[in-house]
């Protein structure tokens, strides 16, 4: 249901994923075999759930339900499954930039009852960086890297952040744990320099700096350039800092037998949702863990982020 617009345009980028979500299962169930044997079939006790994920479409979609005005460059496909991707988008009242993909990303990941993952992954399509340029009226942007991306998606970006910033639009980049493998850490810390807001798990941001305390890595990180860095410490909650305004944590409610999935981008849009409405970086946090836990706890990633 799409709430009243109004506030900041706000630019998305990064991709979109249909979320397939298999419930309790084994993580070693089953053996491949190349014969029928009902021996070797999981039946699954609960049904099959599909969920909007990507780090791009799901952060969208949440600021469309929050009443915000969203456009979003990613790869949603033409095929059967981007048609549910894109129907929940447009629900939201999301404005889609660009042609489709032809093929819609999907992620088949199976839950073990305590909520251990595995996951199957089709990443689809690349997402073009350089096409959220042609959204020039954008006062906010946010940017997250995927399971696709390599140095030459960070080249590009850092160029699209330039362009965004001369013209006075705020950027928040969300890096992800993607980038790690194919990106040399000097490049990185360029492209945080382009950064006003920088988001990221622990895990994720610690792969960048060594460090003793996450306060300490939170002054790291901001000595490389952003103007506000947000940790994601899971079911710790979040700590956050930025220039000249001091460091603090903020807890979460801890929910037990959780799935997790989505939750990191429920967070973002939260904390994206708050930040444009002007509200302080510890104002923007604390909304972005409430709608977290929400999610946790309805164990559906956005779609169930507002009850």
């Amino acid at each position: 249901m799409r709430g009243e617009r109004s506030g900041p345009l706000i630019h998305v980028a990064g991709n979109s994923v249909l979320d397939l979500l298999l419930r309790d299962v084994p993580l070693d169930a089953g053996r491949p075999v190349d014969s029928w044997n009902s021996t070797d079939v999981h039946f699954l006790e609960q049904p099959v759930d599909g969920v909007l994920g990507g780090n791009g479409g799901a952060t969208a979609y949440l600021l469309g339900r929050l009443g915000e005005q969203v456009s979003l460059n990613s790869q949603v496909g033409t095929d059967a499954l981007g048609t549910l991707v894109r129907g929940w988008l447009e629900e939201a009242g999301i404005t889609l930039v660009g042609p489709p993909a032809k093929t819609t990303a999907v992620d088949v990941v199976m839950l073990s009852p305590r909520g251990k993952r595995r996951w199957v992954y089709y990443t689809g399509e690349k997402v073009v960086w350089k096409r959220s340029l042609e959204v020039s009226e954008a006062e906010w942007f946010f940017a997250s890297g995927y399971g696709q991306v390599t140095s030459e998606d960070l080249r590009e970006l850092v160029e699209v952040f330039e362009v965004f910033r001369s013209g006075g639009t705020k950027v928040v980049f969300d890096p992800g744990p993607w980038f790690f493998a194919t990106v040399r850490r000097e490049e990185m810390l360029l492209a945080w320099q382009q950064v006003d807001c920088l988001i990221g798990t622990e895990a994720e941001l610690s792969t960048w700096h060594s460090y003793k305390t996450v306060e300490e890595l939170i002054e790291q990180l901001l000595d490389q350039g952003p103007n506000q860095v947000v940790v994601k410490r899971a079911g710790a909650g979040a700590a956050f800092g930025g220039r000249n305004q001091g460091i603090a944590s903020l807890p979460t409610e801890r929910v037990k037998a959780a799935n997790t999935v989505g939750v990191g981008d429920t967070f973002n849009a939260g904390l994206l949702h708050g930040l444009c409405r002007g509200e302080t970086l510890e104002k923007a946090v604390r909304i972005g863990l409430r709608l977290a836990t929400q999610a946790v706890k309805k164990g559906r990633g956005v779609l169930g982020a507002l009850g």
